[in-house]
């Protein structure tokens, strides 16, 4: 029974990264298997990249967020990277992450992408890194800002939304960055 859903885990794992739509062939235990998963019908033209940290304190709300408030719910996909932007800030890792950006841009057409950064994140070293909340704000808000740009220059038909969200004792709030 482990092994069985040991297995199923592996299946469903693949199908959610590889992006399998449509028949797909699948090795899984040295074992050829089809696979049909519906596609739907609004897959394409008009996807949007969400871009978030992997904080687990803001994973519910970032999907609640996404869903709800930006409307987008089946219509987007989403890279979660340590740090959100700080890896795209970076000389010395932005490459990699603009070839995460590129693939997505080119085989889903995305015409559209969200950035979602967060307060205390651990990329940046936490609130103690910046002295104050302030600071940490300006700082944050500066290199969403420069993420955008930096997007922009290289993909210069896409639209690029920025936001800030920030841990309270109400939950999470979320703050648009223009």
């Amino acid at each position: 029974m482990k092994q069985l859903l040991k297995l199923a885990c592996v299946f469903c794992t693949l199908i959610i990264f590889l992006g399998c739509y449509g028949k797909e062939t699948l090795l899984l235990n040295n074992v050829k298997t089809i696979v049909t998963v519906d596609r739907g019908d609004d897959i394409g033209e008009g996807d949007t990249l969400v871009i978030t940290c992997i904080d687990y304190r803001f994973a519910f709300a970032n999907q609640e967020f996404i869903n709800k408030n930006l409307g987008i719910e089946g219509k987007y996909n989403h890279i979660s990277i340590p740090g959100s932007i700080y890896n795209l800030v970076n000389p010395s890792t932005r490459e990699i992450v603009f070839s995460k950006i590129t693939k997505f841009v080119n085989f889903h057409l995305t015409d559209q992408v969200v950035i979602i950064a967060h307060r205390d994140c651990g990329g940046y070293g936490g609130y103690a890194a910046f002295g104050s909340e302030i600071a940490e704000y300006v700082y944050l808000t500066t290199d969403l800002k420069k993420a955008r740009q930096l997007i922009i220059e290289k993909f210069p038909v896409l639209r690029v939304d920025l936001y800030l969200e920030t841990l309270t004792q109400e939950g999470v709030q979320f703050e648009k960055v223009l």
